[in-house]
Protein backbone atom coordinates (compact mmCIF):
# COMPACT_ATOMS: atom_id res chain seq x y z
CA UNK A 1 0.00 0.00 0.00
CA UNK A 2 1.28 3.37 -0.82
CA UNK A 3 1.79 5.83 1.96
CA UNK A 4 -0.94 8.70 2.04
CA UNK A 5 -1.86 12.09 2.86
CA UNK A 6 -5.08 11.96 4.16
CA UNK A 7 -7.86 14.67 5.41
CA UNK A 8 -10.49 13.84 7.79
CA UNK A 9 -13.31 16.26 7.78
CA UNK A 10 -15.81 15.66 10.60
CA UNK A 11 -17.17 17.64 13.12
CA UNK A 12 -17.26 14.85 16.36
CA UNK A 13 -14.08 14.76 17.32
CA UNK A 14 -14.08 11.66 18.80
CA UNK A 15 -15.18 9.83 15.45
CA UNK A 16 -12.75 11.48 13.41
CA UNK A 17 -9.92 10.72 15.84
CA UNK A 18 -11.22 7.13 16.19
CA UNK A 19 -11.44 7.25 12.14
CA UNK A 20 -7.30 8.76 12.05
CA UNK A 21 -6.56 5.86 14.93
CA UNK A 22 -7.84 2.88 12.41
CA UNK A 23 -5.99 4.51 9.65
CA UNK A 24 -2.62 4.49 11.55
CA UNK A 25 -2.97 1.16 12.52
CA UNK A 26 -3.76 -0.42 9.26
CA UNK A 27 -1.17 1.63 7.70
CA UNK A 28 -0.21 3.21 4.55
CA UNK A 29 -0.79 6.73 5.86
CA UNK A 30 2.06 9.10 5.47
CA UNK A 31 0.47 12.16 7.47
CA UNK A 32 -3.07 12.82 8.49
CA UNK A 33 -4.68 15.66 9.50
CA UNK A 34 -8.60 16.62 11.09
CA UNK A 35 -10.65 19.47 9.91
CA UNK A 36 -14.04 19.74 12.00
CA UNK A 37 -15.85 22.55 9.30
CA UNK A 38 -15.67 22.92 5.67
CA UNK A 39 -13.78 26.80 6.18
CA UNK A 40 -10.99 24.59 8.00
CA UNK A 41 -11.38 21.67 5.26
CA UNK A 42 -10.68 24.46 2.65
CA UNK A 43 -7.67 26.03 4.31
CA UNK A 44 -5.98 22.29 4.60
CA UNK A 45 -6.76 21.11 1.31
CA UNK A 46 -5.35 24.27 -0.02
CA UNK A 47 -2.39 23.93 2.32
CA UNK A 48 -1.17 20.54 2.88
CA UNK A 49 -2.64 19.43 -0.87
CA UNK A 50 -4.14 15.83 0.86
CA UNK A 51 -3.92 12.71 -1.25
CA UNK A 52 -7.49 11.69 -0.03
CA UNK A 53 -10.31 13.46 1.60
CA UNK A 54 -12.92 11.35 4.27
CA UNK A 55 -15.40 13.35 4.00
CA UNK A 56 -18.35 13.86 6.34
CA UNK A 57 -21.66 15.54 4.87
CA UNK A 58 -23.53 17.66 7.85
CA UNK A 59 -20.82 19.99 9.47
CA UNK A 60 -21.66 22.48 11.97
CA UNK A 61 -20.92 25.18 8.94
CA UNK A 62 -22.68 23.72 5.84
CA UNK A 63 -23.18 20.29 3.68
CA UNK A 64 -19.72 18.12 2.54
CA UNK A 65 -21.52 18.09 -0.93
CA UNK A 66 -20.74 21.32 -1.20
CA UNK A 67 -17.18 21.18 -0.69
CA UNK A 68 -17.44 18.44 -3.00
CA UNK A 69 -18.89 20.49 -5.67
CA UNK A 70 -15.98 22.99 -5.42
CA UNK A 71 -13.45 20.70 -5.39
CA UNK A 72 -14.27 19.32 -8.42
CA UNK A 73 -14.76 22.74 -10.50
CA UNK A 74 -11.20 23.24 -8.87
CA UNK A 75 -9.81 20.19 -10.68
CA UNK A 76 -9.15 18.58 -7.26
CA UNK A 77 -6.13 16.09 -8.16
CA UNK A 78 -6.90 13.27 -4.78
CA UNK A 79 -9.43 11.19 -3.88
CA UNK A 80 -12.86 11.84 -2.12
CA UNK A 81 -14.44 9.36 0.06
CA UNK A 82 -17.88 9.97 1.52
CA UNK A 83 -18.29 8.97 4.94
CA UNK A 84 -22.08 10.25 6.33
CA UNK A 85 -25.68 8.94 7.41
CA UNK A 86 -27.45 10.45 4.13
CA UNK A 87 -28.23 7.60 1.93
CA UNK A 88 -31.23 9.42 0.03
CA UNK A 89 -30.81 8.77 -3.49
CA UNK A 90 -30.13 12.52 -4.56
CA UNK A 91 -27.37 13.08 -1.99
CA UNK A 92 -25.70 9.76 -3.48
CA UNK A 93 -26.30 10.74 -7.01
CA UNK A 94 -24.68 13.91 -7.03
CA UNK A 95 -21.82 12.13 -4.78
CA UNK A 96 -20.93 9.89 -8.06
CA UNK A 97 -22.04 12.50 -10.51
CA UNK A 98 -18.83 14.74 -9.06
CA UNK A 99 -16.33 11.70 -9.13
CA UNK A 100 -16.44 10.60 -5.29
CA UNK A 101 -13.86 7.48 -5.32
CA UNK A 102 -16.46 5.55 -2.51
CA UNK A 103 -19.54 6.18 -0.30
CA UNK A 104 -19.21 4.85 3.12
CA UNK A 105 -22.53 5.10 5.45
CA UNK A 106 -22.59 5.81 8.83
CA UNK A 107 -22.10 4.08 11.22
CA UNK A 108 -18.73 3.13 9.69
CA UNK A 109 -17.97 -0.49 9.37
CA UNK A 110 -13.93 -0.37 9.62
CA UNK A 111 -13.42 -3.74 7.74
CA UNK A 112 -15.10 -1.51 5.06
CA UNK A 113 -13.16 1.37 5.56
CA UNK A 114 -9.93 -0.49 5.03
CA UNK A 115 -10.93 -2.04 1.55
CA UNK A 116 -11.32 1.20 0.42
CA UNK A 117 -7.72 2.54 1.59
CA UNK A 118 -6.16 -0.38 -0.51
CA UNK A 119 -8.14 0.00 -3.41
CA UNK A 120 -7.58 3.48 -3.81
CA UNK A 121 -3.93 2.84 -3.26
CA UNK A 122 -3.75 0.09 -5.43
CA UNK A 123 -5.23 2.55 -8.13
CA UNK A 124 -2.55 5.30 -7.73
CA UNK A 125 0.04 2.85 -8.30
CA UNK A 126 -1.27 1.68 -11.27
CA UNK A 127 -1.82 5.38 -12.68
CA UNK A 128 1.56 6.00 -11.19
CA UNK A 129 3.49 3.22 -12.92
CA UNK A 130 2.35 2.04 -15.88
CA UNK A 131 2.04 4.10 -19.43
CA UNK A 132 -0.20 1.21 -20.29
CA UNK A 133 -2.84 -0.33 -18.35
CA UNK A 134 -4.10 -4.30 -19.10
CA UNK A 135 -7.85 -4.59 -18.83
CA UNK A 136 -7.08 -6.49 -15.39
CA UNK A 137 -5.74 -2.99 -13.99
CA UNK A 138 -8.62 -1.14 -15.63
CA UNK A 139 -11.45 -3.47 -13.91
CA UNK A 140 -9.63 -2.96 -10.53
CA UNK A 141 -9.31 1.11 -11.30
CA UNK A 142 -12.73 1.21 -11.73
CA UNK A 143 -13.75 -1.61 -9.17
CA UNK A 144 -15.91 -4.24 -11.15
CA UNK A 145 -16.40 -6.71 -9.12
CA UNK A 146 -17.33 -4.24 -6.31
CA UNK A 147 -19.99 -2.81 -8.24
CA UNK A 148 -21.98 -5.69 -8.75
CA UNK A 149 -19.89 -8.22 -11.26
CA UNK A 150 -19.60 -12.02 -10.35
CA UNK A 151 -18.38 -13.10 -6.94
CA UNK A 152 -17.11 -16.82 -6.07
CA UNK A 153 -18.55 -17.48 -2.27
CA UNK A 154 -15.07 -17.56 -0.19
CA UNK A 155 -14.80 -21.18 1.53
CA UNK A 156 -14.73 -21.30 5.46
CA UNK A 157 -11.78 -19.90 7.09
CA UNK A 158 -11.12 -17.42 4.11
CA UNK A 159 -11.68 -14.17 5.39
CA UNK A 160 -11.92 -11.08 2.50
CA UNK A 161 -10.31 -8.35 3.88
CA UNK A 162 -7.15 -10.60 4.83
CA UNK A 163 -7.59 -12.05 1.46
CA UNK A 164 -7.59 -8.59 -0.44
CA UNK A 165 -4.28 -7.82 2.07
CA UNK A 166 -2.47 -10.72 1.02
CA UNK A 167 -3.10 -10.35 -2.84
CA UNK A 168 -2.05 -6.91 -2.40
CA UNK A 169 1.30 -7.97 -1.74
CA UNK A 170 2.02 -9.87 -4.85
CA UNK A 171 0.79 -6.87 -6.85
CA UNK A 172 4.21 -6.63 -8.23
CA UNK A 173 4.74 -9.55 -10.34
CA UNK A 174 8.66 -10.03 -9.66
CA UNK A 175 8.02 -10.52 -6.07
CA UNK A 176 8.50 -13.89 -4.36
CA UNK A 177 7.39 -14.83 -0.70
CA UNK A 178 7.07 -17.68 0.97
CA UNK A 179 4.37 -18.46 3.62
CA UNK A 180 6.53 -17.56 6.73
CA UNK A 181 7.54 -14.07 5.05
CA UNK A 182 3.95 -12.76 3.91
CA UNK A 183 2.89 -14.31 7.83
CA UNK A 184 5.35 -11.72 8.80
CA UNK A 185 4.14 -8.86 6.73
CA UNK A 186 0.29 -9.42 7.17
CA UNK A 187 0.84 -10.50 10.92
CA UNK A 188 -0.81 -13.86 11.12
CA UNK A 189 0.54 -17.63 11.70
CA UNK A 190 2.36 -19.19 8.49
CA UNK A 191 0.08 -21.43 8.77
CA UNK A 192 -2.92 -19.02 8.55
CA UNK A 193 -0.89 -17.41 5.91
CA UNK A 194 -0.17 -20.61 3.48
CA UNK A 195 -3.80 -21.32 4.01
CA UNK A 196 -4.38 -18.08 2.05
CA UNK A 197 -1.84 -18.49 -0.40
CA UNK A 198 -2.55 -22.02 -1.58
CA UNK A 199 -5.98 -20.42 -2.17
CA UNK A 200 -4.73 -17.65 -4.33
CA UNK A 201 -2.55 -20.67 -6.14
CA UNK A 202 -5.97 -22.61 -6.15
CA UNK A 203 -7.65 -20.01 -7.99
CA UNK A 204 -4.84 -19.53 -10.44
CA UNK A 205 -3.61 -16.37 -8.95
CA UNK A 206 -0.51 -17.22 -7.78
CA UNK A 207 1.71 -19.89 -8.82
CA UNK A 208 3.62 -21.97 -6.08
CA UNK A 209 7.07 -23.24 -6.48
CA UNK A 210 9.18 -25.62 -4.55
CA UNK A 211 12.95 -24.24 -4.16
CA UNK A 212 15.28 -27.14 -3.13
CA UNK A 213 18.24 -25.97 -1.00
CA UNK A 214 21.63 -27.70 0.08
CA UNK A 215 20.23 -28.02 3.92
CA UNK A 216 17.14 -28.22 5.49
CA UNK A 217 13.89 -28.87 3.87
CA UNK A 218 12.61 -27.43 0.29
CA UNK A 219 10.85 -24.40 0.23
CA UNK A 220 7.47 -23.32 -1.41
CA UNK A 221 8.08 -19.65 -3.04
CA UNK A 222 4.70 -18.05 -4.09
CA UNK A 223 4.46 -15.72 -7.15
CA UNK A 224 2.11 -13.77 -9.26
CA UNK A 225 0.41 -15.99 -11.97
CA UNK A 226 0.22 -12.90 -14.11
CA UNK A 227 2.65 -11.41 -16.28
CA UNK A 228 2.30 -8.11 -17.03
Amino acid sequence: MQWLKILIVEDETPLAEMHAEFIKQNGGCRQIWLAGTLAQARAMTERFKPDLILLDNFLPDGQGIEFLRELALRGYGGGIVFITAASDMDTVAEALRYGVFDYLIKPLAYDRLAQTLLRFSQRREALKDKAQLSQRHIDEMFNTYARGGDRTALPTGIDELTLIKISALFKNPQVRYTAENVAQQIGLSRTTARRYLEYLSANNQLTAEIIYGKVGRPQRIYHSSVSD
